[in-house]
């Protein structure tokens, strides 16, 4: 029987004799992000003519459809669930996973940072990056309605980031892990030669509310949003946005207003909503004049630009005192649309112009690549 690392090394070779890349370059590390494939070799190795045949290869790769895409692997993911214990009570395809400890739900979450993809590390301050590792995944913890508990952090810093600019780092993911009640507590950290790499996983529990899932949306729900979308990178939103925790436990609490599916919207209004119209087998119809834009985004910016880290959720229209929306906790919540039934039992998530046109928003939104 082949051990763990020599099958490992088997499926890289394979991988990369796939890319044609010559033997020379070969290095075993390899990292495979939502988008494609990034490769790394020592410097030594390394060459311009080396990193130009790689990107070749690499394009040819992708354009004969070996592409690895994000929700893809995440659905392949999840046709595993079942194997689970009866401990997870949350399996993944939620925006926290759970899990029974001594009759105790305990939920779990993790995310990453990575500089250019996340953040720009030449445009944006440590403080703003390390505030947004953490607040992230707090945004996740918002969806469910639950409350923070602790977190853990692990880092792979750049070979040429310094203990002056690593201490910075850190000191604004434990200030902001600790402004919202959630210590950091723990974590892990490596030197490498590529981009700065952070992840946070974040515990929370319910707190007497129990958890709001993806799943739950009825026909007939209206479909309502806190704050305004769009634009969050040229704005500098996405780096400096609060997590909603006290207005999802404040809906959630009250039983007229507890949404019956609710997730954050990280990848976009349409890839998000379109989660909780798989996960509640239903189908949502939006209108264009009625989203909240940030700084007059277009509707093809608020819908698709992602890393708004707002609420987006569906509940009964009886709970609304106004039909275009209220203020909670001094953010505005609007209503944009409302659930409908699937058409040839597939759920969809369509746009309503202002002429009346119908737009399926289908593979619109941002992908993490």
């Amino acid at each position: 029987m082949l051990g763990r690392h020599k099958k490992k090394n088997l499926c890289y070779n394979k991988l990369l004799s796939a890319l044609s890349i010559p033997k020379l370059f070969w290095r075993k590390s390899i990292y495979l992000y939502p988008s494609g494939i990034i490769l790394t070799a020592p410097k030594t190795l390394w060459s311009p003519q080396a990193s130009r045949h790689v990107q070749k290869q690499q394009d040819k790769f992708i354009d004969e459809g070996y592409n690895m895409r994000e929700f893809e692997l995440l659905n392949h993911i999840y046709r595993s669930n079942n194997q689970l214990p009866d401990s997870v009570t949350i399996a993944p395809g939620d925006d926290m996973a759970a899990i029974t400890i001594n009759d105790s739900q305990v939920l779990t979450a993790v995310d990453q940072l990575i500089d250019q993809v996340h953040v720009n590390l030449k445009t944006t301050s440590l403080k703003k990056v390390g505030r947004k590792a953490v607040t992230r995944n707090l945004s996740d913890i918002a969806a469910m309605a639950a409350k923070p508990l602790a977190a853990l952090a692990t880092a792979a810093l750049p070979r040429d980031f310094g203990q002056d600019r690593c201490d910075e780092l850190f000191a604004a993911m434990r200030d902001t892990a600790s402004s919202y009640d959630c210590p950091l507590i723990g974590g892990d950290m490596s030197i490498w030669d590529g981009p700065l790499h952070l992840t946070v996983t974040v515990l929370a529990i319910p707190d007497g509310i129990e958890p709001v899932r993806r799943s739950g949306g009825k026909v007939g729900d209206v479909i309502c949003v806190t704050g305004k979308l769009g634009k969050s990178y040229p704005t500098g939103h996405h780096l400096d946005f609060q997590p909603r925790l006290k207005i999802a436990r404040a809906l959630a609490n009250y039983p007229a207003t507890r949404p019956h599916c609710m997730i954050d919207l990280s990848d976009g209004l349409a890839r998000d909503l379109g989660h909780l119209c798989e996960m509640s087998n239903v189908s949502a119809v939006i209108d264009a004049d009625k989203l909240p834009c940030r700084d007059h985004a277009t509707w093809q910016q608020a819908v698709g630009d992602g890393e708004d880290y707002e609420l987006l959720f569906a509940m009964d229209h009886a709970a609304i005192g106004s039909p275009g929306g209220w203020d909670a906790l001094g953010v505005a919540i609007t209503v944009i649309g409302k659930m409908v039934a699937c058409e040839n039992n597939t759920p969809a998530a369509i746009l309503r112009l202002n002429d009346g046109s119908m737009i399926d928003l289908k593979d619109r939104g941002w992908e993490h690549h």
